[in-house]
């Protein structure tokens, strides 16, 4: 599985000139918690991105003014990104060396098609933890079946005790 397969298509993007109130809406409508921030005279090419994080603790906790911010002074201009056909260890290696929890998707041509979460990949690896418990139990329920002596109709039931004083 590659990350292609899912990553949020949907980027959401404000301009470099937007006001944080301007971005902190654009979260609220379109229910994300990171933006692309695109350059203001090349609409298309993304020079930063800005988390729910950043909003809440790098300018709210900070004591900064909100009004009159630009959201393009916020957000973080050092870019990660993984192309669409890498994988999920590939992902996560890449999320550990920038020290974040979003990664840009990117075509081989650099346009970005993407951006996938830490939650994205936590989903998908949980899934899998999941079917692999699964598996195992089925397996145990199984050898359980194939070996439990059987009474009259029933399954006999064994006496279980606790021994006290006993070394």
């Amino acid at each position: 599985m590659n990350v292609s397969s899912l990553c949020d298509r949907e980027v959401v993007s404000v301009p470099a000139g937007a006001s944080v109130r301007e971005a902190a809406v654009a979260m609220r409508e379109h229910h994300v918690g990171a933006l692309a921030v695109t350059d203001p005279y090349e609409p298309g090419r993304v020079i930063g991105i800005v988390t729910d994080r950043d909003l809440v603790v790098g300018l709210l906790a900070s004591g900064r003014p909100v009004e009159g911010q630009a959201i393009g002074d916020l957000c973080q201009t050092e870019l990660a990104a993984v192309p669409a056909t890498a994988s999920l260890d590939e992902a996560v290696q890449a999320m550990r060396r920038a020290g974040v929890r979003r990664l840009l998707v990117t075509q081989a041509d650099g346009a970005i098609t993407g951006l996938v979460s830490l939650d994205d990949l936590l989903e998908v690896v949980a899934g899998e933890l999941g079917a692999l418990a699964g598996t195992m139990r089925t397996g145990i329920d199984r050898e359980d079946a194939r070996t439990r002596p059987r009474g009259r109709g029933e399954a006999m039931a064994r006496t279980l005790y606790v021994a006290r004083n006993e070394p």
